[in-house]
């Protein structure tokens, strides 16, 4: 399965919080030194669990990630909520 990390903003019907999601993540992100590439392997490798919401946290090595999952066929999108040191 083909895993789509997606962290600009789109207009998302379903999550009001997008545009917000977006800045908070880049900038999380940029702070930590976390690009999509180790997003990914944290996705696929990290432990995981399920919070209330239905979003995801992934911990793997030093950082946490948060995010929402779609699944769309053969691919998987990751929207990350935000990154944090574990």
């Amino acid at each position: 399965m083909d895993i789509v990390i997606d962290v600009s903003f789109r207009n998302l019907e379903k999550w009001k919080d997008s545009e917000k999601r977006s800045e908070h993540v880049f900038d999380r992100m940029q702070l930590r030194g976390i690009g999509t590439e180790q997003i990914k392997e944290a996705v696929q490798k990290g432990a995981k669990q399920i919070r209330p919401d239905g979003s995801v946290i992934s911990e793997y090595r030093w950082f946490k990630v948060v995010y929402r999952e779609l699944r769309m066929e053969n691919t998987k999108k990751i929207y990350p909520i935000t990154v944090m040191e574990a």
